[in-house]
């Protein structure tokens, strides 16, 4: 069997794997012109969120009358309103233009840089359609006078919705880390604004994702966010079993029963972590030799600098749990404190999706990789 390499960024093409039934049903609807049926995925760090969408806006390449715009917040080195608004008119114009669709030769961040008389000028030479070239020049004129971000935010959402109107297209804008908006002054009012806007547009439909359920809550999934019930809300989950099997195959070439359920067990069938691990592989004979050297060197990358910016009782909590302990009182025992104080606890670190409630009293830490790392690197209850 052939395989695939180990890349170590988002699957695209042939090299993605699984969640077929997730790609169709998504891609169904964002591929029908008259649907403005949007959709909210939520999931765990890891997960491979972005991946599907980047496999998404793959598959929807082929569809002439429909222009996928992508923009993640997360790789937004200075989040600001300004910034955001740039940035996302930015991906909506480059989109038409790769496209063909806005006959430009000039990428958006240097047509948005220029003053305005030259954009229009090269715009009235391109022969743009005049609201397409009134809204650029709005754009512009935001941009240059710094007035009124909220304003120039909100013209920047309706790019798509101004183009897709032009030329009879529909745009599918997916904003990836979505809830990082609410890092912005005032983030929460201008989620809120978008929510209006996009309420009404006809030519454009949005795809967001986000990772903390907490800040997903508060932006689309609880009954008082803005987006609640205006996006179709699907939950991305780990690989299983049989999908992580498929994985290895792909990237491997072949994978047997016990080195598949081995990964599966560490990684919590987590495609980000099962990258990395199956690359070690390819370097060494020995499975558990591997996964030693992958803790020892990526491992740390990976957790030492987030468990170290834990208090100190979240961090000795943390260890418990990864040397087995459960339950409130096997954990308040072993740190000689009172049940109360772990209790109070344990929803600050649900809420950062550092563990979660097994079962009724039982509780476990959310990533089984970073579990078995604290493990390794605490074997004891001390930090």
């Amino acid at each position: 069997m052939k395989k695939n390499e180990f890349l170590l960024t988002p699957a695209v093409g042939r090299s993605f794997v699984g969640r077929r039934k997730l790609l169709h049903e998504l891609s169904k609807d964002l591929e029908d012109e008259k649907s403005r049926i949007g959709f909210c995925l939520y999931g765990r760090r890891r997960v491979g969120k972005t991946s599907v969408l980047m496999e998404l806006k793959h598959l929807l390449r082929g569809k002439k009358k429909v222009v996928v715009a992508y923009l993640s917040l997360f790789d937004m080195a200075d989040l600001s309103l300004k910034t955001f608004a740039e940035e996302l008119a930015n991906s909506v114009i480059n989109a038409y233009m790769e496209k063909g669709i806005l006959p430009l030769q000039i990428k958006a961040k240097k047509l948005l840089e220029a003053p305005v008389e030259v954009v229009v000028e090269l715009l009235k030479s391109a022969k743009i359609e005049a609201n397409v070239l009134q809204h650029i020049r709005i754009l512009l004129e935001h941009k240059e006078t710094q007035k009124n971000q909220s304003e120039f935010l909100r013209h920047a959402f309706n790019t798509g919705e101004t183009l897709g109107k032009a030329t009879g297209t529909k745009c599918v804008l997916i904003l990836d880390e979505f809830p990082e908006m609410l890092k912005i002054e005032n983030g929460l009012q201008m989620v809120k604004m978008l929510r209006t806007q996009q309420e009404i547009q006809k030519n454009t439909a949005l795809v967001i994702s986000g990772s903390i359920r907490k800040t997903m809550e508060t932006v689309a999934l609880s009954e008082s966010a803005p987006f609640y019930r205006q996006l179709v809300p699907k939950h991305i989950l780990p690989f299983t079993e049989q999908e992580t099997g498929e994985f290895l195959k792909t990237y491997l070439g072949e994978a047997d029963e016990k080195k598949v359920k081995r990964l599966h067990e560490l990684t919590g069938g987590l495609p980000f972590y099962l990258q990395f691990i199956g690359r070690a592989t390819n370097y060494s004979e020995n499975l558990e030799e591997a996964i030693g050297s992958f803790i020892e060197h990526e491992g740390n990358l990976f957790f030492k600098e987030e468990f170290e910016k834990l208090g100190d009782k979240e961090r000795l909590i943390l260890v418990c749990l990864s040397n087995g302990s459960k339950k409130l009182t096997e954990i308040a025992r072993g740190l000689d404190e009172p049940t109360t104080t772990i209790g109070r606890y344990m929803p600050i670190l649900m809420e950062k999706d550092l563990v979660d409630k097994k079962s009724r009293g039982t509780y476990g830490i959310s990533d089984s990789l970073f579990s078995y790392w604290i493990r390794h690197k605490y074997p004891r209850h001390n930090s």
